[in-house]
């Protein structure tokens, strides 16, 4: 199973509509879990019109939470326990913070957003992934993750040409 990790794509505020290279990126992808701030509802819609999709809200979501986009969210793939938060706050010790309020279960994955900065870290035994933004234009890079699920949790961060 591939899955497809995404944040901070901030459509339709930074570009129009979604760029190409996120479509290109994405290409092969089983489902995609998008860390919050779409900034638009009709971003949403449209990577749910193509993949199954898990997301949650952003601090920039003018639509705010719902049922279908929470604020938190655990997701298991493929026997892979995954939660799913966006963040707040300064960038400093985003990891650090996440991990401190995180008050879903234990997960093998824990995926946030809101820095914009892409990393894998690990934090009292759970493992952590900010795909960082696939549209900062003010950014160095533009990023996202792609995780492989078949027999071991195997991350990759890829830079996108946007």
């Amino acid at each position: 199973m591939r899955i497809g990790v995404l944040s901070d794509t901030h459509v339709p505020s930074v570009y129009r509509t979604i760029p190409e290279g996120i479509w290109r990126a994405l290409e092969g992808c089983d489902a995609i879990i998008h860390a919050g701030d779409f900034d638009g509802w009709e971003t949403y819609e449209a990577f749910k019109s193509r993949f199954p999709t898990f997301a949650v809200v952003g601090n920039r979501d003018t639509f705010g939470r719902c049922e279908e986009v929470p604020m938190n969210r655990v997701e298991v793939l493929n026997g892979f326990s995954i939660g799913i938060t966006h963040g707040t706050g300064p960038r400093f010790n985003l990891p650090q913070r996440i991990r401190t309020t995180w008050r879903g279960p234990h997960v093998d994955l824990l995926i946030f957003g809101h820095s914009h900065e892409a990393g894998i870290c690990e934090i009292d035994g759970i493992r952590m992934l900010n795909p960082g933004s696939a549209t900062d234009v003010l950014a160095d890079r533009q990023t996202i993750a792609i995780l492989d699920l078949r027999e071991k949790l195997k991350i990759n961060i890829q830079d996108l040409q946007v």
